[in-house]
Order: C-alpha cells, then sequence, then structure tokens
C-alpha cells in the first residue's frame, strides 16, 4: 500500500512579501504563518517581510487580540512544558508547535491566517463531513482520496488532490478553510487518506483509516456501509523459529479472521471492515479484544511447574524456550494451543514431529431418499482415511497420527466445515450421506463424484440457473409492462416452480414484487386450469394487493377471504383462481383451510413467520400446497434464526432439525463470527432467493415513482372515527340548510381537519388510546429502509403527529432530524442530513419542507396525511428529485382506507382541479364544494 503526502505537494513556496488583506491597514502588519511540524501544523508569527516577530496583544482589539492572546498564552504554555523537561531552548522563534482546533480557528477569524505558501486562507461558510472515496485504478488495485461533503458537492463529487487537514476540526480546500467534524486523535496522519492500494488490503487498510478518523464516511463502487454489532478478535501465536541453538521462539498476539498477524500490536485498531462483494455490502464494526494472549500463554506455560521458571525466557511479549522444555511443552498442551489460539508459521514444529495440514475431501455418492448416499475418504500429508475412521481418532485423541509417528493437527474450520455438510449414516459407518442442498458447497470444497438419476437431476437443476438470463421470456401484464430485471423475477420464480421449489422473492421496497408476483399468476392460470392459490398478507396491505390484482390482472377471478362476512364455503366457488387473505384470518380459520390444497401459497411480508413458535407460524405451515412462494424486502429483521422459520414454510427438507441448525449454522455464525459457516448457509439459500436492489436495477428505474400505500385501520380506530364522522356531519348539514355553504366556509374546514386528523393519527391529541396503523407502518417500513443504508423523508400536517413518528423512530434508535415552521437554522439541520451518515430520516411539516432546500440524500419519501393540494406534496416530493439527486426516488402516499382520504382520492378523479386546490390555505375553495360532494366527503 503506497501513500501519497498531499500536504508536501502543494504549490511552490512563494518567496515574495505578503501583502495585507485588503481593507486592512499595512503599518505593524503581521501574519499568523502555518509551519509543518512532525505532527500536524503550527503557527508562526511573521511580519509582512517574512521575519519572525511578537506582537503584544494589548495593542490590538477585536478578534486580532483574541487570536493573538490565545497565541501567547499557549506558546508560554509549551515554553514552560519544555523548560520543565529540559527539551529545547527558551529562546525559540515565537511559535506554537501545537495550536489546536480554538487557536486555529481564531487565526481565522482574524483574517490574517497564511498557508504554509503565504496565501491568505479564507473561512468556508458552512460545516462539513469527510468522506473516503475509493475507486478502481486497474491492475486490481483502488485508489483512496478524501473529499468534503457539503450541499453544494454533495452531487458533483470530486477528487480534491489538495485537500488537507491542519487541526482535528479544520481541513483547508485550496484557500479556503473548512470546520469538519471531529477527525480524532490521529488527524496529523491525514497522508494514510491518500492512498493506492491492491485490491486484495482494501478490508486491512480501510480498517486503519475508520480506526484512525472514526467520524469518516465511505463511497465505494455504491456498496451498502452498514454499521454491525462489535466482533471479539482472538489470541494467537506466531511460531518465529527454532534457532541454532534448538530454541522455540513464540510471540503471542491478537487474532482477527483475514488479517496478518501482528496487525492489532502495531496499529491502534478500534474498528474493522469486511467486504462482501455478492451482496455488495462494506460492514463496519468495532472490534472487542480478548483477555491478554501474553497472560494466557503465561498461564499455559505455568502448568509445567517450576521447569518453566528456568527454562523459559521472556522479552517484551517474546517467549524463548529451551529446546528440550519446548519438546516436552508441546507434547502436552498441543491439544489446548489448538483450541485457544489461532496458530502460524507452524511449519517450524515440524522438527517436533508436529503438523498443521488442511484435509481434503473426496466423495463418491449415489442417489438416496432426500439424500445421497456414499463413501467419503479424507487425505492428510499424503495418507487417506475413511471419513468416520478420521472422526473417530480425531475426536479421541486431538489429532491424527500418520504412519511416521507424526501427529498432524487438521485445520479445525476445515473439518468443522466438513462435519456440517457430510454426515456419518446412523446404521452404517461407513456410509456418508449428503443434503441435496449442500451440493453446490460441496463442489467448491471436494473432489465430488456423484452417480445416478438423482445426480443427474439435481446437476441440471443447480446448472439450469445459470441459463436463465441466456433465453428470452416475456410477461404480460393488462396495464404497463415489465421492466428487464422483474423479467427476470418472473423467469427465475417460473423456474423454481417447475421444479417444485419454495422461492422468497427478496427485492427491496419499490421494485415491484408484487407486479412480479402478478405476471407469475397470469402466466399460471392463462396456460390451463388450477386450483385457486392463496395469497396472505398483513392486515394493512390486503386492500393494495386486491387493486394491483383489478388493475394488473382483472381477469382472474378472486376472492377477498377477510372480515365478519367471510365463509368457507366461498372457497369451493370453482370460479375463484386467487383468495386473498391476511395473517390474523388464517390464524382462525386454518383448520377448515387447511383442507384443502391451493396451486400456489404466497406470503407478503413473510417476515411475519420469522418465529416458529408462534400461532401464526403454525397455521401457515399447517396449509397445503402444490408451490410455495415468500416476499420479504427484510426476509431476515433480527437473527438468522428467522430464515430456519421462513425454508420450513418454502422447502421443509432445506434444514435440518432446529437444534441441529442452531449447532450448525447459528452458534458457529453469531458467537464464533465464522466465516466459512456463514459462506456455506449463503450458498444454501442462494438459488432459492432472489435480492436486487435499487443500485443494481438503476437503468431499468423510471426517475420517480409514486405509490398509494393503503393503510387499514383496526376496528375500535374505524369506530371512533366513525361516530364523530355522524356528529361533524349532522352539524354541517344542519349549518348549510340554514345558512349554505359560503357562510359556513370555516366549520366546514374544521371538519374535513378535524376528519384527517382522526383518520391519520388520532392518538396525537388523545382521542384514541391505542397506536394507529399509520404509526405502525412508518416504524416496520422505516426502520427496515434505514437499516439498508437509505435515507428517508416524512411530511406530516400536524405537528403533533410529527413529535409522536419522532418518538418512534428515537425509540428503534434511528437517527433523525425534525424541522417545523418554528425551526430557526434550517440550513444547518438540511446539511447535516445530507452529510450525516448517521441521519436517516427527516421528519417536517409539509409547507416548511415545500420550499427552497435540497435533500437529494434522500430516496424514499413518506406522506402521512396528504394535504391534498397535489401541487403542495409534489414541491415535497422535489426537495429529493431534483438536480443532484443520482438515485430513482419512491414516493408513498399513505392513505387511510374507509375514511375521508380514500374519498378525497376519488374526488380528485372527478374534480381534478378542485382537489388540487382543496383544504389549501385557500378556503375559498371549500365555497366550489357543491352539497353533494360535501355530503361525499363525510358520508
Amino acid at each position: 500500500m503506497e501513500t501519497t503526502d498531499r500536504k508536501r505537494g502543494r504549490p511552490k513556496k512563494n518567496t515574495q512579501e505578503v501583502s495585507a488583506p485588503e481593507g486592512m491597514k499595512p503599518t505593524g502588519l503581521f501574519f499568523f504563518h502555518l509551519v509543518p511540524e512532525p505532527d500536524g501544523w503550527g503557527l508562526l508569527l511573521k511580519d509582512s517581510k517574512g521575519n519572525a516577530c511578537e506582537p503584544d496583544y494589548h495593542r490590538h482589539t477585536g478578534m486580532i487580540r483574541s487570536a493573538l492572546r490565545a497565541f501567547s498564552l499557549m506558546h508560554q504554555k509549551e515554553q514552560n512544558y519544555l523548560h520543565w523537561n529540559a527539551q529545547g531552548d527558551a529562546n525559540a522563534v515565537y511559535a506554537v508547535h501545537d495550536p489546536g482546533p480554538r487557536l486555529m480557528d481564531l487565526a481565522l477569524r482574524s483574517h490574517l491566517l497564511l498557508d504554509e505558501n503565504g496565501r491568505t486562507l479564507h473561512a468556508a461558510n458552512e460545516l462539513t463531513s469527510i468522506q473516503l472515496l475509493l475507486e478502481p485504478s486497474g491492475n486490481q488495485q483502488i485508489t483512496a482520496h478524501p473529499m468534503i461533503l457539503s450541499t453544494e458537492q454533495l452531487a458533483e463529487k470530486e477528487i480534491h488532490a489538495s485537500l488537507y487537514a491542519i487541526s482535528a476540526e479544520h481541513v483547508v480546500l485550496d484557500t479556503h478553510v473548512f470546520q469538519c467534524e471531529d477527525l480524532g486523535p490521529y488527524w496529523h496522519e491525514w497522508n494514510i487518506l491518500n492512498a493506492t492500494m491492491q485490491a486484495s488490503d482494501l478490508e486491512t487498510y480501510l480498517s486503519l483509516a475508520l480506526s484512525k478518523f472514526p467520524t469518516l464516511s465511505l463511497d465505494y463502487q455504491g456498496y451498502l456501509i452498514k454499521n454491525c454489532p462489535p466482533i471479539t478478535a482472538s489470541s494467537s501465536l506466531v511460531f518465529k523459529e527454532i534457532d541454532a541453538y534448538g530454541y522455540l521462539h513464540i510471540l503471542p498476539q491478537i487474532h482477527l479472521e483475514s488479517y496478518p498477524p501482528g496487525f492489532f500490536e502495531e496499529q491502534d485498531i478500534v474498528k474493522v471492515v469486511s467486504l462482501d462483494e455478492v451482496e455488495k455490502r462494506l460492514s463496519i464494526s468495532e472490534v472487542i479484544y480478548p483477555s491478554d494472549a501474553v497472560e494466557e500463554f503465561r498461564m499455559l506455560l505455568a502448568k509445567m511447574g517450576k521447569e518453566a521458571k528456568s527454562a523459559v525466557f521472556e522479552d517484551e511479549r517474546h517467549f524463548i524456550l529451551e529446546a528440550d522444555f519446548a519438546q516436552r511443552f508441546l507434547s502436552l498442551h498441543m491439544g489446548e494451543l489448538v483450541k485457544r489460539f489461532a496458530l502460524f508459521q507452524s511449519s517450524v514444529l515440524g522438527k517436533y514431529k508436529i503438523k498443521f495440514s488442511k484435509p481434503k475431501l473426496k466423495l463418491s455418492l449415489g442417489s438416496g431418499i432426500d439424500y445421497f448416499e456414499g463413501d467419503a475418504e479424507i487425505s492428510l500429508e499424503n495418507e487417506t482415511f475413511s471419513f468416520s475412521r478420521f472422526l473417530s481418532e480425531y475426536r479421541k485423541k486431538g489429532f491424527i497420527t500418520l504412519s511416521d509417528g507424526s501427529s498432524v493437527y487438521p485445520d479445525m474450520r476445515r473439518l468443522n466445515r466438513f462435519e456440517r455438510l457430510v454426515h456419518v449414516h446412523a446404521k452404517q459407518e461407513e456410509t456418508v450421506r449428503v443434503s441435496f442442498f449442500d451440493l453446490p458447497a460441496l463442489e467448491k470444497e471436494a473432489e465430488l463424484s456423484i452417480q445416478g438419476e438423482g445426480a443427474d437431476r439435481a446437476k441440471a437443476f443447480y446448472q439450469g440457473f445459470n441459463a436463465l438470463s441466456e433465453h428470452d421470456a416475456t410477461y404480460a401484464l393488462a396495464e404497463g409492462t415489465l421492466r428487464p430485471y422483474q423479467q427476470y423475477g418472473v423467469q427465475w420464480m417460473e423456474y423454481l416452480q417447475t421444479h417444485h421449489m419454495g422461492a422468497c422473492l427478496a427485492d427491496e421496497m419499490g421494485l415491484g414484487k408484487t407486479v412480479q408476483v402478478i405476471a407469475l399468476l397470469r402466466t399460471l392460470y392463462a396456460k390451463e386450469p388450477h386450483a385457486p392459490s392463496l395469497i396472505l398478507v398483513p392486515r394493512s396491505l390486503i386492500f393494495n394487493w386486491q387493486n394491483e390484482l383489478s388493475r394488473f390482472a382483472p381477469e382472474l377471478s378472486c376472492l377477498l377471504y377477510y372480515g365478519q362476512g367471510r365463509q368457507v364455503s366461498q372457497l369451493e366457488d370453482p370460479k375463484i383462481q386467487i383468495v386473498l387473505s391476511s395473517y390474523a384470518t388464517i390464524r382462525n380459520d386454518y383448520k377448515d383451510l387447511a383442507k384443502n390444497r391451493f396451486c400456489y401459497i404466497i406470503l407478503d411480508e413473510s417476515q411475519t413467520i420469522k418465529n416458529l413458535e408462534t400461532k401464526t407460524t403454525s397455521a401457515v405451515l399447517s396449509l397445503q400446497a402444490e408451490h410455495r412462494l415468500a416476499l420479504s424486502g427484510t426476509p431476515v429483521e433480527n437473527g438468522l434464526s428467522e430464515l430456519y422459520s421462513l425454508f420450513q414454510f418454502l422447502n421443509p427438507l432445506f434444514f435440518p432439525s432446529p437444534q441441529e441448525f442452531m449447532q450448525t449454522y447459528l452458534r458457529p455464525i453469531q458467537e464464533n463470527q465464522d466465516p466459512e459457516a456463514l459462506r456455506d448457509l449463503k450458498t444454501r439459500i442462494y438459488p432459492f432467493m432472489l435480492r436486487r436492489v435499487k443500485k443494481d436495477v438503476l437503468k431499468d428505474l423510471p426517475e420517480k415513482t409514486e405509490q398509494t400505500a393503503y393503510i387499514e385501520l383496526d376496528d375500535q380506530h374505524l369506530a371512533m372515527y366513525n361516530r364523530r364522522r355522524e356528529e361533524l356531519k349532522a352539524k354541517v348539514t344542519s349549518a348549510i340548510s340554514v345558512g349554505g355553504i359560503a357562510k359556513n366556509t370555516f366549520m366546514i374546514l374544521q371538519a374535513l381537519t378535524e376528519l384527517r386528523r382522526l383518520a391519520s393519527v388520532p392518538e396525537a391529541d388523545g382521542a384514541y388510546p391505542g397506536i394507529s396503523a399509520k404509526r405502525t407502518y412508518c416504524k416496520d417500513v422505516i426502520s427496515s429502509l434505514v437499516e439498508e443504508g437509505h435515507k428517508c423523508l416524512i411530511f406530516s400536517n400536524f405537528l403533533a403527529t410529527i413529535e409522536l413518528v419522532s418518538e418512534d423512530l428515537a425509540s428503534l434508535g434511528i437517527g433523525h432530524l425534525v424541522m417545523t415552521g418554528a425551526t430557526v437554522d434550517r440550513q444547518s439541520l438540511v446539511q447535516r442530513f445530507q452529510t450525516d451518515p448517521t441521519i436517516g430520516v427527516f421528519i417536517m411539516t409539509l409547507k416548511t419542507g415545500g420550499l427552497g432546500l435540497n435533500l437529494t440524500a434522500a430516496d424514499y419519501v413518506f406522506i402521512i396525511d396528504p394535504w391534498w393540494n397535489r401541487a403542495a406534496e409534489n414541491q415535497a416530493i422535489d426537495r429529493t428529485h431534483r438536480i443532484g439527486q443520482v438515485n430513482p426516488v419512491f414516493c408513498y402516499r399513505m392513505i387511510a382506507k374507509d375514511t375521508i382520504e380514500e374519498k378525497i382520492l376519488e374526488l380528485q378523479q372527478r374534480k381534478a382541479e378542485l382537489a388540487s386546490s382543496l383544504l389549501s390555505s385557500d378556503s375559498n375553495a371549500v365555497k366550489a364544494l357543491s352539497e353533494e360532494d360535501i355530503e361525499q366527503l363525510l358520508g
């Protein structure tokens, strides 16, 4: 890895005399000069001819006096330190070697701060943050550059070659000084941020950069940057050598997978970064250090008693063991060393007939029922063992004895992997069993020989995925057309349908999972008659599905099996092709529904069955179907255990028992951070889970997508709303009958506004004791989006609603900002939202956010309670959908079902011009309503 000292790469020094800045008198002129120091930048006072000077701050006023006074005090403090430590000359040049952010800021504000080349530096007017831009530079190399993020520069990202830090809170670009977030105690090591490295060293480099600069944000090829839970490092031993005297040299160190030995001793590492090229994700975790590796090794040596005191020499974490003692110690405690330490350079121990080796696996399998069965061999150091004999000896002794008497310690992770993928037959010890679903992982590892009809089918199935993109397939909707990635999604689902395998479509929110499923069902039922397909959705989405089905597949006969009027006998209608229902309904009716065999069971928001123990999950798993499909933008919300429940629905034989799943995958991955176990799990589920995120399909997406999210209110909420609606309806009708609309405009506006508030978040004013459906929807959807690295805007017209949504986000630990009409410093909030990666949501009133703001960092917009003036809504959406936005924008208008909100949407279709002005600040719009319009709104 090469680094470039940009600090030294600035324009050639200006040796001419410095002129006074405009407006300053030249008499007695002096300047604060930046001078390079070994650990950053110092300040030196010079006159206009470049000579050192010592101006008296008592003779000046204002900011110049403040800067000189702070300079004098800090200079004296440094001189006192030099005297005390006898490290310098008290008569040294009048300079401050470590000015710090405060003095640097005062010098800047005095307008007398010059850079190293004598140019006047000017304060930029905004707070900024620093982002590290990482770009491929050819030959498998990556180049890193620091850059400034600001409201103007966020869209037009430039590589700032001359950017450098002069304090922990100031960076310089050309002649402009930006105040930035605290860079941390290593700010003077700025030059490491300008580097070129091999792509294979990227994780190590980023771990170093983020440990030195904790507030740094990253930009790498559109990768999702994700903060993950802390990980714990382990202890390791490095066997350095056996010297000419036969002494064994050992270094205990801290170890983390994929990082070189000694890395954590040589650098102050507090964060590590892992790169996932398949998921296009950079994961950042804090490192928890284990107990001291040196002390742990000492404790093992102490087991040798008094002999260790005379036979072991220790020098600053370096242990030297006498030859005979080393032989005895290793023969007695090698097993413990293998379990407690990661071991490096173990080939050194060959002299003691101790070896470490990676075992190789060879399989010869035929077809069986649900599994492949056959023979397995493990080879180690050119010797071959049967799989069962190898495991038996290893479990008994902790090592394998070779024919020459050597003790071989096999790589534990590799051996654990073999045990995870290959199982000894319960009744035939020399026979092994391999799951159909583990074949892709084994093919990457073992010498695999599989025979039989079942093997041919398995190979054809897995190889078939590679051929999908080679065949053109077109799937139609009644309205509109599918985008290319959606066409592929339908093709992928149809392929798994053909092979009677369950599938999970896990596209990111907004990419159209619903229309892909509708296209699949249209194709299925157009070919030949089938049993009905059951679609299960959360109650809040049931009417969205109903609308989408009627819009994109009106020819499909759909039964809404939902609500108090539902009857099981309705399912007997032979014309029914789609049964649309909710999870809550199935939880109550599962015994009746389990008597039917459906063509498809489709779960939307399939994370609903993430817990195997719930009644909902049990009810869903009891249902029968020929095909199974799950839809979820977040198939795993809180832990890998949720995968078990999901695949119990999709492919019941996919995983072993819950206990085996926990032992095989859950504990190794979550407790031990085993990358091999995680890789095997990903390989296993990969063919059955299709996930695309926005950045993968940018070329196929429109710039802006607007959707209506119909939210069903619970019974108590709807009853409360209807009671008040009847009261207001009677009051308004009576008033109009007496005085007409014109004389009662204000009262009508009040009534409509109250109904809008009651339909949306009535608990804001204490009108409802529960949590409204819109708040629940916001919490569920937005938490998932923020977790995936998106930023969201939320608009509401009611201040109390904004306060409650803010409380909800705070309870979820989601960083957010709030802006209302009372907010004073709006631009600083905008700047923070644009540049601070910890801020995921900006909540504001529709009027406040409607004009003059640039919020292009957001790519999702939620309008909780529409203003009904479509122009005002569009202005709000355009805060993010404007020049500088590089991502498609998704906007969701939340409409409470069976309320005034839904009725105004209907009114918009009849009276577009009227509806666009309805309930705007112009109360005259109400006068344009007819009595029939008001009757509809209140009816």
